[in-house]
């Protein structure tokens, strides 16, 4: 069972996710934010991104992610639609991701931003394993 669910704070706004297996967390993590961003704007294929990062635990490499997907908005206008492929494992005490997300270029006609992230935080970061299924809660200040 994947699933995702908003909750807004003052200055703050959360989003808690469940999903069955760590790398399934991470994609809903990103489906979540997009439609928390974006809501049910059309976002077009036209462009896939390569993106590597490492963090020092699962949290750290959650808002490492998030973040580099927020950094993809601010910096180059780029809207993600979706993530093609997502491969998380640990290593020398480390954790990577790689995935490829497909998306394109914001268009102000199609993709209005109802939020400006301005960063993704570590509050109450915890992910939580009972089994196979996992969840946690992302908070992104605003």
């Amino acid at each position: 069972m994947r699933m995702f669910t908003i909750v807004s704070h003052t200055a703050d706004i959360a989003l808690k996710v469940n999903a069955e297996g760590l790398e399934n967390l991470f994609r809903e993590a990103a489906r979540g934010f997009r439609h928390l961003l974006f809501e049910d704007a059309e976002i077009a294929a036209d462009l896939e991104r390569k993106i590597d990062i490492r963090g020092i635990d699962r949290e750290d490499l959650l808002v490492q992610w998030l973040s580099e997907l927020n950094y993809y908005i601010i910096v180059h206008q780029w809207a993600w639609r979706s993530v093609k492929q997502l491969n998380i494992r640990e290593a020398d005490g480390e954790w990577h991701l790689s995935a490829i997300v497909d998306g394109e270029s914001m268009d102000e006609k199609r993709h209005f931003l109802y939020f400006d992230i301005k960063a993704v935080t570590y509050h109450q970061l915890e992910i939580v394993a009972k089994g196979n299924d996992y969840q946690t809660q992302v908070v992104f200040d605003i």
